[in-house]
């Protein structure tokens, strides 16, 4: 009789254990209807949030060193104090003024404004006369002497004091000042360039120099230079574009002396640019070296 009830009791065990695993088997099945064909709660785990990385947007085009009529200017907007929104102005730009200490070192001046901006310092009018080479070809080194006049006393124009040109100033601001500062930045020497070109400049946060003359009647004149035969302009002066206006004009700081005190001008275009082929100097995010 005990044997027997011994028997029973290990039936009892196991009919329980398999009812148990019964019981198991039909909630498994349960929630694999309940979660449309898929493991429990990998209903859940499909609605939940995921994250994908956005894309970077393509680089701009950067303006060759050399002078090219389709090259941009597009350097980084990070290196420079972001402009200032007002009324007038969509941008401008923080940009010092500096006046020109000689007869002719406006192309001086003007270098000085753009290093300030950039570095928040910039060189002595002295050291960039130091440093920039003397030529009588006005792209490769300064023509005549700054400290000289552009007019002999009866009033016409002395071409042997005359002035220098972008790709000459771009490569002094380079190598006496942007390259000793251990700056990433590079000045660009680009002529046929748009008006278009200046405002993307002055929306990326940097100033543009460009070439004009403010006489109302100018002469040009042909030299020979070792180079070949360059043209010079009566007048050659350079202005700072520091802000574009949302009536189309443009705020320039002119280094030179005005009458009535004022060195910061809105004009609607700048004056016989085109005499000296549209050319400007950019800035520019270059290399490291």
């Amino acid at each position: 009789m005990s044997d027997w009830l011994q028997q029973y009791r290990k039936l009892g065990v196991v009919l329980i254990v398999l009812a148990g695993l019964l019981l198991s088997l039909v909630w498994a099945c349960w929630q694999y209807r309940a979660g449309d064909g898929g493991f429990p709660f990998a209903h859940r785990l499909s609605a939940s949030p995921t994250h994908t990385a956005a894309a970077l947007p393509a680089p701009s085009p950067t303006p060759t060193p050399s002078l090219v009529p389709t090259a941009t200017a597009t350097p980084a907007p990070t290196l420079i104090a972001k402009a200032t929104a007002t009324k007038l102005a969509g941008h401008l730009l923080p940009v010092p003024v500096i006046l020109q200490e000689l007869p002719l070192s406006c192309e001086f001046a003007s270098m000085r404004m753009v290093s300030a901006a950039l570095l928040g310092d910039a060189p002595s009018e002295e050291e960039l006369l130091d440093c920039m080479p003397r030529d009588p070809n006005p792209y490769l080194g300064f023509r005549g002497n700054p400290a000289g006049y552009n007019r002999h006393e009866d009033g016409s124009t002395n071409w042997d004091n005359y002035g220098v040109y972008a790709p000459a100033v771009a490569e002094t601001l380079n190598r006496c000042v942007l390259l000793p500062a251990g700056s990433r930045l590079r000045a660009v020497a680009i002529k046929g360039v748009t008006y278009e070109e200046i405002v993307q400049s002055l929306l990326d946060g940097y100033p543009v120099i460009v070439w004009v003359s403010k006489r109302e009647q100018v002469e040009t004149k042909i030299v020979d230079t070792p180079q070949g035969p360059v043209q010079l302009a009566s007048g050659e002066h350079v202005w700072v574009v520091v802000g574009y206006y949302e009536d189309d004009t443009f705020a320039i700081h002119d280094p030179y002396p005005d009458r009535n005190g004022q060195q910061t001008l809105r004009v609607p275009s700048f004056p016989n640019w085109e005499l000296f082929d549209h050319m400007a100097v950019f800035v520019q995010f270059g290399s490291a070296d």
